[in-house]
C-alpha cells in the first residue's frame, strides 16, 4: 500500500501487512506482490517488523523481499521471522557488500519498466500466528517532473 504524504513523513513510502494466514494460503516458496519499483526508481531502505509473534509447528519460517523472482533478495534475504525479535533493516543483497548496488540486483531499477517487488515465505511445518510490516522507501523519479 502507497503511503499518503503525511502517513510517509517518517521514511517510509509503502507497507505491506504479512499475517500468518496470507502465508498458510500462499504455501512454502510462493511470492506476493507487496509494492511495485517504477522505473528509475530506487529503494533507500527496506525494512521488517513483528506486530504480532509468530506461532505454530514450524522454526524455520524465512522470508525474502525483492525483484527478481527466481531469489527475491535484493531488499531483505533469508531473514528467520520465527526468530526475529521486532525489527530488521537493509539485509538484502542490495544493501551488503556483496551486492552490486547499480544494477537490478541492487536497489535500483535501471530499466525503462516499472517491477514487481515481491516477498517470498519458506517453511515447513505450519504457521498459525504473527503478522509483520514490510516497510520499504521508494523515491520515484516521476515526481521530479511535476
Amino acid at each position: 500500500m502507497k503511503l499518503a504524504v503525511q502517513e510517509a513523513a517518517y521514511g517510509f513510502t509503502d507497507v505491506y501487512k504479512l499475517t500468518a494466514a496470507q502465508i498458510t494460503a500462499l504455501a512454502t516458496g510462493n511470492q506476493v506482490k507487496v509494492a511495485t519499483l517504477p522505473a528509475g526508481g530506487v529503494v533507500t531502505q527496506a525494512a521488517v517488523f513483528e506486530v504480532v509473534t509468530s506461532a505454530g509447528t514450524s522454526t524455520d519460517l524465512v522470508l525474502d523481499v525483492g525483484t527478481t523472482a527466481g531469489d527475491p533478495d535484493e531488499f531483505i534475504d533469508a531473514l528467520d521471522l520465527d526468530g526475529l525479535t521486532k525489527a530488521a533493516f537493509c539485509t538484502g543483497d542490495g544493501f551488503t557488500a556483496g551486492g552490486d548496488a547499480g544494477t537490478l540486483n541492487g536497489v535500483v531499477n535501471n530499466t525503462a519498466s516499472a517491477l514487481d517487488i515481491v516477498a517470498e515465505v519458506n517453511f515447513t511445518g505450519t504457521v498459525t500466528a504473527g503478522e509483520w510490516l514490510i516497510a520499504l522507501t521508494i523515491l520515484d523519479p516521476a515526481a521530479l517532473s511535476r
